[in-house]
């Protein structure tokens, strides 16, 4: 475990800490409190309105709902909704990856991010409307019902984010005077600097959220970071702790992302939206 790096890295990791430091909703999966139809919650049948359509995708199937946030009860505010309920719906169909082509989806067609600006008491979901329990378990990540709280914290700026290399040069170069813009940063470091950088920036598993900054196995998946520049949620892969079985598994303890644009996050225009996701 390196608890402590050289002087030089140390002060390369405060300023990137300054720099990046912003609040974040930390979403806690809760296996102690019983889910309810509108609470925040991963899995189940989804709340839904009587008379609005429900999502489909290009096949005309009912899209799952992953996840659903109930924006009072966990107390968001601004960019985010501040009520109403938030939901994350995928295609269900076998020839896609999660919904996905590949590990990306930016039109829509293989999922959907669905807001509710009032919550009524009278729900109706169509019949047969998926659920992690009616679906094959190759088809969704999630794999239990399970509530949400959500915790407001401040996090950083991790490796993995598609802005960490100019950022982390930037600063170098502020502090050393010099530049090297042919390199990546870990090729800047020798290992037990990369070890002990990683260690302190970013946010530790299980890594859902609200905001913040994207945690990637790999690369950063986003195709225009500068379009799709908000993190609106991430689910990671997670065990119970009760009996250490699959609450949540993108391939092998991969994430799940949706993304946003500033401009369409303060307006609470949800049509524009771009999911992907990633495994190790």
């Amino acid at each position: 475990m390196i608890e402590r790096g050289s002087d030089r890295v140390m002060r390369i990791v405060e300023a990137i800490t300054k720099r990046t430091a912003a609040e974040h909703y930390r979403l806690v999966l809760n296996e102690e409190r019983e889910p309810v139809i509108t609470g925040s919650r991963i899995g189940g049948i989804p709340y839904w309105p009587a008379g609005k359509d429900f999502p489909v995708d290009e096949q005309g199937l009912k899209m799952l709902m992953l996840l659903q946030i109930n924006c009072a009860e966990a107390g968001l505010k601004a960019p985010l909704p501040e009520k109403g309920i938030l939901q994350w719906f995928i295609s269900t169909n076998p020839e896609r990856m999660y919904g996905c082509q590949g590990n990306y989806a930016e039109d829509g067609s293989g999922f959907a991010v669905i807001y509710h600006d009032e919550v009524t008491v009278s729900t109706t979901p169509p019949d047969n409307t998926p659920t992690h329990q009616t679906v094959g378990d190759e088809l969704t990540p999630v794999k239990r019902e399970v509530a949400i709280d959500a915790v407001l914290e401040e996090t950083v700026m991790g490796v993995s984010d598609g802005r960490f290399n100019d950022l982390f040069f930037d600063i170098v170069k502020e502090i050393t005077g010099s530049e090297h813009t042919d390199k990546m940063w870990y090729d800047y470091l020798d290992n037990d600097d990369c070890m002990y950088l990683e260690r302190h920036l970013g946010m530790k598993p299980p890594r859902h959220q609200m905001l913040g900054y994207p945690a990637f196995d790999q690369d950063d998946a986003r195709r225009d970071i500068d379009t799709y520049d908000i993190l609106l949620l991430q689910l990671a892969s997670q065990y119970s702790d009760k009996d250490r079985k699959e609450l949540v598994m993108w391939g092998d303890m991969g994430n799940g992302f949706v993304f946003i644009n500033r401009e369409d996050l303060r307006n609470l225009d949800f049509s524009h939206t771009y999911y992907c996701w990633d495994c190790g």
